[in-house]
């Protein structure tokens, strides 16, 4: 940990320090510092913050820890058993999702940036198997930086864990299609939330708002979504906060109908609220805070270079500042030349 004077700090170095105003959490500890929290902080006539060296943040990572990415597994395994059981008309039961789900709690509350990498991450399994514990994390994370309780954090795990339980009683023909479905499969596909929610009723100690969590995430802020149309603040918050995750994840994972598209894309198309889907308080916290997790990572561009993302604009987030080897090229100036992968 080093202190280093507010006039010598760069984007990207990882603040070791909570940063306050008025009271209020402004900057949290672990973050890779940006433009704008370097500009924050000067404003605040902060004199000097801590600073986490660079290259022990860059150690900290999924590639490197094989402990959490048994975790993870671990948890997708036990999640794939959860919804074999119900496939074959078992019940949902409490215990068995809070063993899938404490190992991950207990890491993320040590290592809150696992879950930002979350990119790297891949197993074999079926697709819903993997985003149903991907979605669990993020909401989790999301929930925190909203400032809410561990208890809440606790609740918005499971319903992420469970949002798409309803799948698996939805025909694998149409789980599985390598094309768009029709109409009549698409209104098959929508009976998830509801099948979830029939299915988590029964289940003992599972709170109300977990059940009308799972059964609203599909629900859109502008009203679009299903099964009830509702919009704005009368969607479930635990909903709110699982749909803008879902969102993220579901376009950030290979699905078997198309590929997976960049994490800077998917900011980008998200930044704006998703064409009025997401809650635009709850996505703008989950941006702001996610687009810091990508300084440092490499990058493969499409001119052939690779170079690591030394900024990201909250206006563009798909053309960042990207360093290769003592330059930087920015790709919003830069304009044929695109992201074309993230590289581990």
């Amino acid at each position: 940990m080093n202190v280093i004077n507010t006039d010598k700090l760069r984007v990207g170095m990882t603040l070791g320090e909570n940063i306050y105003r008025h009271d209020q959490l402004v900057i949290t500890e672990g973050v890779p510092l940006t433009s704008r929290h370097i500009d924050m902080i000067k404003r605040l006539n902060i004199p000097e913050v801590k600073i986490i060296e660079i290259q022990k943040r860059r150690n900290i990572s999924f590639s490197n820890n094989t402990k959490y990415d048994e975790k993870y597994k671990t948890a997708v395994n036990s999640f794939k058993e959860i919804c074999h059981s119900v496939t074959i008309g078992n019940m949902v039961l409490f215990n068995e999702v809070q063993d899938c789900l404490n190992p991950l709690i207990e890491e993320l509350e040590s290592n809150p940036e696992m879950a930002l990498k979350l990119w790297q991450m891949h197993t074999s399994d079926f697709y819903t198997y993997e985003h149903s514990v991907k979605v669990s994390m993020l909401a989790i994370l999301l929930s925190k930086w909203l400032g809410k309780p561990k208890v809440y954090q606790e609740e918005i795990g499971r319903v992420g864990l469970l949002h798409d339980i309803g799948k698996c009683n939805i025909p694998n023909d149409i789980l599985n299609k390598p094309d768009v479905l029709t109409h009549e499969e698409f209104n098959v596909m929508k009976t998830h939330s509801t099948l979830g929610y029939v299915l988590l009723s029964s289940t003992k100690s599972l709170s109300r708002d977990v059940v009308k969590g799972v059964l609203h995430h599909h629900e859109r802020y502008d009203g679009t979504g299903y099964p009830s149309r509702l919009s704005g603040e009368n969607i479930p918050e635990y909903a709110r906060i699982v749909s803008v995750v879902d969102i993220f994840d579901a376009m950030t994972s290979n699905r078997v109908y198309r590929e997976k598209m960049n994490p800077f894309k998917v900011m980008d198309i998200m930044k704006n609220g998703s064409q009025g889907s997401i809650d635009p308080y709850m996505g703008k916290v989950f941006l702001e805070r996610l687009k810091t997790s990508y300084l440092g990572e490499k990058v493969l561009l499409s001119s052939g270079d690779v170079g690591i993302v030394h900024e990201i604009r909250t206006s563009t987030p798909d053309r960042p500042i990207i360093r290769i080897e003592d330059s930087l090229v920015d790709l919003d100036k830069e304009l044929h030349i695109e992201i074309k992968s993230m590289i581990l």
